[in-house]
């Protein structure tokens, strides 16, 4: 059998999954209708009949395949010893606690609310009973030496031969590795021959990059020969970025991505930016003008102060803020680049003289930065994201890793502003806490971050 039958156990326990989250729906309305009213006084009036909670109970067997895909658990069934830890398991219940619940709101029904909440840990229960049932199957098909898939291993290196055979081992469909054929050495021919006497139904690809060209012909031949073939992408030795194939313009390419791009938490971020800076740009109207009318009262010159700073991979936009500096600030820029505090090719004073009495006050509490929610509205700037550097600075750049910063959308607040950012005076510092925000970026650390930019701000941890 071919590889199919991995992905035949993946569709298998996607199918138990659902069926598990339909049997959790229809068990909490049970105990609801039949258990809780013995012991706890409610009223049956708001349960609602069972045919009320038929659709939702259609919605989280179809639904709960799809949570548990994004959340992982699918990718992990194959490795060694990575049976799903509780967290993830309570975590996935209770993503389809709030869904069912925000159903319910939009379609102002009137289904037993309890139901739902009852409906968390039945699942838990459920998914920790159906995870335990199949690690013991995998011990069992190990022990029975039952081998579904005949993986024939081509590779230069022993220590890459130790390293399959022992992640295979643990494989839950049996892969079973027939031999070792050593890549670069041997005619395509006798590769071909070793397919057939084995009866291999995939062929594993660990090569350096020296036998590629080998490789590219024993690929071409699996092809033609109708055999499965694996490529691992060890050989480009990349470390943070992620490889995947995806067809463009009906060629196959091998992609290295080193962000999280066009995923879900992705379009949530982007959607959460332009509502949320059209929001608070409405609500902080009043504040603009005020601060507008104190800038221009103080000092000559516009109130907002207009910059090109560097967006996505270096591409230009105009950057706003309220004016902190009198108007001749950039003229005299030069004469105090000796007294330069931070390290790097970026320039800050913590006590500049060309700083303006208003704008002090500005830089202190960040309100300098409010107009740039025009720039998030309009979708060159997040909320959350490496802050933007004038393009000048970022031409001055020499070495790949701080570039690696400009690989997503520049934000108002990061890692290097709720880090103590007064602290920082070398530029390798602060490209070291944007590049761990890139990293680890999700929904959830951006969240922190804006929680945390709200003291940040008031204990004067703001611009300089």
């Amino acid at each position: 059998m071919n590889l199919s039958d991995v992905r035949q156990v993946r569709i298998w326990l996607q199918l138990v999954d659902g069926l598990l989250s339909a049997a959790a729906m229809v068990l909490a309305f049970y105990l609801r209708v039949h258990v809780l009213p013995g012991w706890i006084p409610l009223e049956s009036r708001e349960i609602g009949d069972f045919v009320l909670y038929v659709p939702y109970i259609v919605l989280m067997g179809f639904l709960a395949p799809f949570v548990m895909s994004r959340r992982g658990v699918y990718r992990s069934f194959t490795g060694r010893g990575q049976r799903l830890n509780w967290a993830n398991l309570f975590e996935i219940g209770l993503i389809l606690f709030l869904v069912g619940v925000s159903v319910v709101f939009f379609f102002k029904q009137s289904p037993s609310r309890i139901v739902f909440i009852l409906f968390v840990p039945i699942f838990f229960a459920f998914l920790l009973i159906r995870e335990n049932l199949f690690h013991y199957f995998r011990v069992l098909r190990r022990k029975g030496d039952q081998a579904s898939v005949r993986l024939l291993l081509a590779t230069d290196s022993a220590e890459n031969t130790d390293r399959w055979v022992n992640l295979f081992s643990d494989s839950p469909v049996g892969v079973h590795v027939t031999r070792t054929f050593s890549a670069g050495d041997g005619s395509i021919g006798n590769f071909i021959q070793a397919i057939h006497e084995d009866s291999a139904g995939i062929v594993l690809f660990d090569v350096h990059a020296k036998n590629m060209g080998w490789a590219a012909q024993a690929i071409k031949a699996c092809e033609e020969e109708g055999v499965e073939s694996w490529l691992s992408t060890d050989f480009v030795g990349t470390q943070l970025a992620r490889a995947q194939f995806e067809e463009v313009m009906n060629r196959n390419l091998l992609i290295f991505r080193s962000t999280r791009a066009g995923t879900w938490q992705s379009l949530i971020k982007i959607l959460f930016d332009r509502i949320a800076s059209a929001f608070l740009l409405l609500l902080l109207f009043p504040l603009f003008l005020v601060i507008w009318l104190a800038i221009k009262l103080e000092s000559p010159g516009p109130a907002l102060f207009r910059q090109r700073r560097s967006g996505r991979n270096g591409d230009p936009f105009t950057m706003y803020k309220f004016r902190t500096m009198h108007s001749d600030a950039e003229m005299k820029k030069a004469e105090l680049e000796a007294l330069n505090e931070m390290k790097g090719p970026v320039f800050k004073l913590k006590h500049d003289p060309r700083v303006t009495r208003v704008g002090s006050f500005l830089r202190f509490t960040s309100l300098d930065e409010l107009p740039q929610l025009i720039n998030v509205f309009l979708g060159q700037m997040s909320l959350v994201g490496p802050r933007p550097l004038p393009t000048y600075e970022t031409l001055a750049m020499t070495a790949n890793a701080q570039r690696r910063r400009l690989s997503v959308s520049p934000g108002m607040t990061c890692l290097w502003q709720i880090s103590g950012r007064n602290e920082v005076t070398d530029f390798s510092d602060w490209v070291r806490l944007d590049l761990e925000y890139i990293d680890q970026w999700s929904l959830w650390l951006d969240f922190q971050i804006l929680l945390r930019t709200i003291p940040a701000v008031l204990f004067g941890r703001g611009a300089r």
